[in-house]
């Protein structure tokens, strides 16, 4: 029984206030009843407000902790977060991609927190497109992230479809675009999935408020992969972590002065 459980990888940053980044992604794999692993690539003076400070940590540490967890541990997917910079960003790559045993990685291509501050370097998001994108099962950026990686500007659906195709080109088997940045509708929020098929989805869900909320995109990809890790398909995996994602957005709590935070355990 004890060797049943499903196991997730989860590399990213830590946000000090808890709301995102490696604590959400526990939470929510704690929700799923997945064992979660997780490699710190950054370190963030965070809170509800805002990011304050990044701190990296040195990148022989960052190698020594991917080194050690992947030889011990045979994972069922893995979840990348916030990469930060340039050399984090290949460190990661070069270690995942002469792991045989990795698979069913999503990429969350963290760009830019909430509040508007930027967490990933210009020159990361060459090695994020040319090298991580490739070995990627899944990508789920937002629409500021997705206009970056598809080199347009997302203003409709057909725009997110489009946008799709073109991270598509770039060598990701399955790309979701979320649209909860994009004002199309007065009380839907509209997301496209586009599959290794090239079939498009469409996943929506009802708008709660234009109260801003902290930890959403964190905890979609981590609960995607740890549907994917339980055997579920992409699609099936994609509904229920949306699904998963709306009901704690329903119950979220107001912990701090800025943005409410996912009530994970809803």
């Amino acid at each position: 029984m004890a060797n049943s459980v499903k196991k997730i990888l989860i590399i990213a940053g830590s946000d000090s206030g808890g709301g995102a980044g490696l604590q959400a992604d526990i939470k929510t794999a704690c929700a799923h009843k997945v064992f979660c692993s997780t490699i710190v690539t950054s370190l963030t003076a965070q809170n509800t407000q805002g990011v304050f400070a990044i701190h990296n940590p040195d990148i022989n540490f960052l190698k020594k902790q991917l080194e050690v967890v992947l030889d011990d541990i045979k994972f069922d997917a893995v979840k990348i977060g916030m990469l930060s910079n340039l050399e984090i960003a290949q460190e990661v790559f070069r270690i995942l991609k002469d792991n045989r045993n990795i698979k069913n990685i999503v990429l969350d291509p963290v760009m830019v927190a909430t509040s508007g501050d930027a967490l990933l370097e210009d020159l990361a998001i060459d090695v994020l497109k040319k090298k991580l994108l490739p070995i990627s099962i899944l990508v789920t950026p937002n629409i500021d992230e997705a206009n970056i990686l598809s080199g347009m500007e997302i203003l409709n659906l057909e725009d997110m479809k489009l946008a799709a195709k073109k991270i598509k080109e770039l060598g990701v088997k399955n790309v979701l675009i979320k649209g909860g940045h994009l004002n199309i509708s007065k009380d839907k929020i509209y997301s496209i999935l586009l599959d290794d098929f090239s079939n498009y989805h469409l996943i929506y869900n009802n708008k709660i408020s234009k109260i801003q909320f902290h930890g959403t995109g964190c905890s979609l990809a981590s609960a995607i992969c740890s549907n994917l890790a339980k055997g579920n398909s992409i699609k099936k995996s994609v509904k229920k972590a949306n699904k998963y994602v709306f009901k704690t957005l329903k119950s979220s709590l107001k912990v701090g002065k800025g943005s409410l935070v996912l009530n994970h355990f809803s």
